[in-house]
């Protein structure tokens, strides 16, 4: 049971890491079309279709990755309480 916690903590550890980077990516494409006018202005090479389709479509990953983040978290936290009662 302890080794299937340390994996837990290991990918728990991993898919941190991928969820700050989608953050950061969901953060910057959301920005770009919440101000449209701005980005048109400033980013006229860019192409606000392409972005909003980027966008949708990482969407559905980042979704992912926070599921499993959020049952490894959950995982990590039951973990303590069901050891204790095991050892007694």
């Amino acid at each position: 049971m302890i080794k299937l916690y340390l994996l837990t903590k290991q990918i728990h550890r991993l898919i941190l890491y991928v969820t700050v980077l989608l953050i950061a990516f969901m953060s910057v494409t959301g920005l770009i079309l919440k101000y449209p006018t701005l980005s048109i202005h400033y980013l006229p090479f860019l192409d606000l279709g392409l972005i909003r389709y980027i966008h949708n479509e990482f969407s559905l990953y980042f979704i992912a990755v926070l599921f499993v983040m959020a049952v490894t978290g959950i995982f990590m936290y039951v973990f303590p309480l069901i050891n204790s009662r095991s050892k007694n």
